[in-house]
């Protein structure tokens, strides 16, 4: 074999087992479950919103809204697309509005809410993604209406850590709501009209259901024993 050619099968030969090698550590990481995982709004520069106070919100057509535990109502927004996003308040109700929707009716601005317990959020045509918190003593109440939306809760990262909620009042109208397998809910209530739920195997203490015939359950067996 050629001095040029046993070269290049060395150059191979080395490249190929590094490539491995690398695989194999961060294979091995993931395996120990030593990795973070990515999130969006961990890189995105957020500013926030001086909101006044209110006891309720009524939202419509956003995409991307993460909602928060917090003890007073805030807003942020994603900062190079602030001015797309109004409010104003109106009685006792803070009404926000985006003048930036794609063909879909909804704008994907991230947005985080951070919503106590005493504010109710009302929204349509919206996806919201819900944080609980990992700490039981700490676990959030909300009281959350939506109608052609989508709703589901935080998964709890890719370490798959405890999620705990205490109260979560939910009134669904042809909406979609998914809980997580990694969720612990001490009390949930559900109104549901034309509308699905499945509890992905969430944990769930107390549950009271109402719902009409074009509604869709799914229940894990324990779950099915909560129901009241």
């Amino acid at each position: 074999m050629k001095t040029s050619n046993k070269l290049l099968l060395g150059i191979f030969l080395t490249i190929l087992i590094l490539t491995t090698t690398v695989q194999l550590m961060v294979y091995a990481k993931y395996k120990r479950g030593d990795y973070t995982a990515f999130k969006r709004e961990d890189y995105i520069p957020m500013v926030s919103l001086p909101v006044p106070a209110a006891r309720f919100i009524s939202m419509k057509g956003f995409g991307t809204c993460a909602i928060k535990p917090s003890d007073t109502l805030k807003m942020e927004i994603q900062k190079d697309n602030a001015g797309i996003l109004k409010y104003k308040l109106v009685n006792d109700t803070l009404f926000i509005t985006s003048n930036s929707m794609d063909d879909n009716g909804r704008n994907n601005t991230l947005v985080n809410i951070y919503l106590p317990a005493t504010v109710q959020l009302n929204a349509a045509n919206c996806t919201f993604r819900v944080y609980g918190t990992n700490d039981l003593a700490t676990a959030p109440s909300y009281n959350i209406s939506i109608q052609h939306s989508y709703l589901f809760m935080n998964f709890g990262g890719a370490e798959k850590k405890p999620v705990f909620f205490n109260q979560l009042n939910l009134n669904s109208v042809s909406s979609t709501i998914d809980l997580s397998g990694s969720a612990t809910l001490k009390d949930l209530n559900l109104r549901l009209t034309d509308s699905k739920f499945n509890d992905q195997s969430a944990g769930i203490v107390k549950m009271t259901v109402a719902s009409d015939a074009a509604s869709r359950i799914e229940l894990s067996g324990n779950n099915a024993n909560a129901l009241k």
